[in-house]
């Protein structure tokens, strides 16, 4: 458990002990209803319950204690069977449940202990435990899970209000001379005034004051703290500044209302209290004061012109693939692109940017926080889950006049705030400019590849028929491609060549792996009537996960070493373009960090003068002690090389990838 954690529960249950002593009527509904509160919230519930049961405790009452507890206890046992009955969620049925066992159990302690027994009293216990658990759920889920629903929600800021108003009211006004509860008020009001604005500060203080009231008698503290609180409110408007600003006014007004008209704000524990809650204003963390109350403005994304923006971009780029490919495909050839094909590819483009991901509220404050004091200014922050489950985000920011800020140094803030590593796209700007302008990130991957290449002629003076391919196609895949056109020389390398053309321009489009390849295959068929062809050996690895899908049709055998085991990845199927409907043959593995990958064309394993030619490739893989890809590769190629006297038997290439895992 983090400290901070520790920390939110130790104050949760300060609180929890105060709301114990809040008794009024004889009665206390709000401990009941606050305990099942946090047990839907999902918070360390025997903490709240030692608290609660500490605050009942302090009021002297075995009777009190034995209720209270049994009802309470009963309640922890019921909502957390979880075979029996699954109550999370359904926080009305809870609540009903809680005012029923509430109604029985008083009754019954009543009768049990030959107490009197008031029914209609009891009725409005249970009435009011059912209504805490339901505004003091929605106040305590907000303050755990989403604090700037306070400010945009109503039912959340009732919540929050009652939750404080009930464990303040049960605060004891001097302890050992220290005025307690008129310190919490007064620190309560500059507090939420300061952080959340208008609206909550006026109805914290109208309760701040009405509770007051009700503890010391005198009601004239709710006229004080409304009067001071607005009187404040009105200067801050013409004279800006943070929290020692607002400290200072509010001291000097405080002192104005308590010469002029509210003596009793200037008795000595008033002065005391004043002093010790503009001590803690100033002196507390800047996170815990992160003011919300401008950041309140929480916004569709999908009504933005950014969000726009982004649309827009995608768009144009899919347009401009569809294009790449009608080039890369022309001749009287069709290329098996079917519009069904086409409406597929459009309708997991659609459904890729509809997936929106809402950014927590007090993530998407705490960045613009901490982007402004680097003077940034933020327009909207939009987060993007896309469909291979990946986040991506978008800030739209401007830097102010004369200020020089980098995108990176954007990227790290937002990355510490939001726990996700996160990598710049490459569409991103490198420097945050003076328009508001769109800085694009997306999840960093927790794998990369290390990769050697070589690529040998059969004939020194004649161009390779085999051809490669190693790069990105988006959302951290990372493709590896050998492509062996049939024969050697110029023809063979164009075939090749195409193949490999066809199939990046089809993935980096969008379309899915299986189908590119059978779109490629039958237009490859077609367009050369089964007179030429080119094996496929590709592989596509995913840097997140580590998994790799491997595709083959006719391609040589792929070896994958882990350690001191290797595994080898045949392939009986026909290479592409001899026949239509060809099968490509494919299977997934599960790669781990310091595997190595080699990927090689015939010419490689052609040129090893053994009859079992997969072993001795096998073995010579297996006893090198490489640590890289090109120390690897050039074993390999310094072996055969002297194995076949340098005289290959066919054009040869060959790929050595490495899958490596970032330390984080």
């Amino acid at each position: 458990m983090k400290i901070s954690d520790r920390l939110k529960g130790i104050g949760f249950a300060a609180f929890a002990f105060f709301i114990g002593r809040a008794f009024v009527m004889n009665m206390n509904p709000f401990a009941i209803g606050a305990l099942v509160a946090f047990l839907l919230s999902g918070e360390n519930v025997w903490l709240i319950f030692i608290g609660l049961m500490g605050g009942i405790a302090t009021i002297n009452s075995t009777y009190m204690l034995f209720e209270y507890g049994s009802i309470m206890i009963f309640l922890m046992i019921l909502l957390t069977l979880k075979n029996s009955i699954n109550l999370r969620g359904r926080n009305y049925l809870t609540a009903l449940i809680t005012g029923g066992i509430t109604f029985v159990v008083h009754g019954v302690t009543g009768f049990v202990t030959d107490e009197y027994i008031d029914f209609f009293d009891t009725g409005i216990m249970a009435a009011l435990a059912f209504a805490a658990v339901i505004i003091f759920y929605k106040g305590i889920s907000g303050l755990i899970k989403d604090p700037l629903s306070i400010v945009t929600d109503n039912e959340t800021a009732l919540g929050v209000i009652c939750f404080f108003a009930a464990s303040f009211y049960g605060m004891p006004l001097v302890v050992y001379g220290i005025t307690v509860a008129q310190a919490f008020f007064v620190f309560s009001i500059l507090f939420a005034w300061y952080k959340f604005g208008f609206g909550i500060g006026l109805t914290w203080t109208a309760f701040s004051g009405m509770l007051m009231g009700i503890k010391t008698g005198e009601m004239d503290f709710l006229v004080a703290y409304l009067t001071i609180s607005l009187l404040v409110y009105a200067l801050l408007i013409f004279i800006e500044g943070g929290r020692f600003i607002q400290a200072a006014s509010f001291l000097i007004i405080y002192y104005i209302a308590g010469f002029t008209h509210f003596d009793m704000l200037l008795s000595e524990e008033g002065i005391k209290a004043l002093y010790s809650a503009i001590l803690v204003f100033i002196l507390a963390p800047d996170r815990l004061m992160l003011r919300l109350d401008d950041k309140a403005g929480y916004y569709e994304p999908d009504n933005t012109p950014e969000w726009g923006r982004i649309v827009v971009e995608r768009v144009n780029k899919l347009a401009d693939a569809f294009k790449r490919i009608e080039y890369t495909f022309a001749g009287d050839a069709g290329t098996g692109i079917s519009f069904n094909d086409v409406g597929n590819i459009i309708d997991n483009f659609t459904n890729q940017l509809n997936e929106m991901v809402p950014i927590r509220k007090t993530i998407e404050a705490s960045i613009i926080e901490e982007l402004s004091k680097k003077e940034v200014l933020v327009k909207n922050i939009l987060m993007i889950k896309n469909q291979d489950e990946r986040y991506e985000v978008y800030i739209n920011a401007r830097v102010r006049r004369g200020r020089l800020v980098t995108a990176e140094t954007v990227r790290k803030i937002v990355e510490e705030n939001m726990k996700v590593r996160l990598l710049l796209k490459d569409e991103s700007k490198s420097i945050v400019s003076k328009r508001y302008d769109m800085l694009c990130m997306i999840e960093k991957p927790d794998y990369r590849c290390e990769t050697a290449v070589r690529r040998l002629s059969r004939y020194e003076d004649e161009v390779s028929g085999d051809n490669f391919y190693i790069g990105d196609i988006g959302n951290g895949q990372k493709l590896l491609l050998i492509a062996d056109g049939m024969g050697n020389g110029e023809k063979a390398s164009r075939d090749s060549n195409q193949l490999i053309d066809s199939l990046e321009e089809l993935l980096n489009a969008g379309f899915d792996k299986e189908m590119s390849i059978r779109v490629v295959n039958s237009y490859l068929a077609e367009k050369n009537k089964g007179e030429s062809f080119s094996t496929l050996d590709m592989m596509i690895v995913d840097l997140y996960t580590g998994c790799g899908r491997i595709y083959k049709q006719g391609a040589a055998t792929t070896f994958v070493k882990r350690g001191e085991w290797i595994e080898m990845i045949k392939s009986t199927s026909l290479p592409v373009g001899i026949t239509p409907d060809a099968i490509c043959e494919k299977c997934m593995k599960k790669f781990y960090s310091n595997d190595m990958i080699v990927m090689v064309s015939d010419g490689m394993l052609e040129s090893i003068l053994f009859e079992n030619k997969e072993d001795y490739m096998k073995e010579l893989i297996l006893s090198s002690d490489a640590m890289t890809p090109d120390e690897l590769a050039d074993e390999i190629v310094g072996s055969i090389k002297s194995l076949s006297g340098n005289r290959l038997k066919d054009d040869a290439t060959m790929i050595v990838c490495k899958v490596v895992k970032d330390v984080r």
